[in-house]
């Protein structure tokens, strides 16, 4: 059970550490001169006061009882459903840095329908939007089936192939691709299967497609 003292203490320790980081660019703001290299120790010095804010922010969180990162993403994204949010708010919420590879895990792993400018063109690379309030049991069997392709191996563009033909005439984006390929390099593959006569379109050939998404027409 948490304590109203130790509650307190973390988030005044989460403004002290912030605070230490406006200091620290007050400090330069007042010098008669900004040199390259006092900035970027000023820098690498709010980068640590940062990284200290974060984890008190964390701590606050878990004593409340918002449970982890993804709890708390979750718990948040379910007060804004329809909404758009940024990805810095969400960064606020999980206090971590890798928040967006734990909404990753909650959409492609729990089903969550959640949309970022990866998955609709409507929105910036930066914005989110929970479009639902319960899970979607198609974006989690699709993510069972990336996986299951992914474990098989195989060639990239075999896996690229097999996927494309398994979630057809729906659209992987490219999240989903550097799953099943494990790899960020998948792009001349697309474009050899293309040339094998296989018609994959982009948002190129289909505007309602966002862009890095590909769909097979079988």
């Amino acid at each position: 059970m948490r304590s109203d003292d130790e509650l307190r203490s973390e988030i005044a320790s989460a403004r002290d550490a912030l605070k230490v980081a406006v200091d620290h660019l007050d400090k330069i703001a007042r010098a008669d001169r900004v040199m390259e290299d006092d900035w970027q120790d000023v820098s690498a010095a709010v980068g640590l006061s940062m990284a200290l804010h974060r984890e008190h922010m964390a701590r606050v969180g878990v004593l409340l009882g918002l449970g982890g990162a993804q709890q708390r993403l979750l718990r948040f994204l379910l007060r804004h459903v329809g909404q758009i949010v940024s990805g810095p708010e969400l960064s606020g919420v999980a206090g971590i840095a890798e928040w967006a590879r734990r909404v990753r895990e909650l959409r492609v792993e729990h089903g969550w329908p959640i949309e970022s400018g990866v998955q609709s063109p409507d929105l910036r690379s930066d914005q989110y939007i929970l479009l639902r309030p319960e899970p979607d049991e198609d974006l989690a069997r699709r993510w069972r089936l990336a996986a299951d392709i992914r474990r098989h191996g195989g060639a990239v563009r075999d896996r690229i192939l097999a996927y494309l033909k398994a979630i057809s005439p729906e659209a992987a984006d490219r999240e989903d691709l550097d799953y099943v390929t494990k790899t960020g390099t998948w792009k001349s593959s697309i474009d050899d299967l293309r040339a094998d006569g296989w018609d994959i379109r982009s948002s190129d050939e289909d505007p309602q497609l966002a862009p890095g998404s590909y769909r097979l027409l079988l």
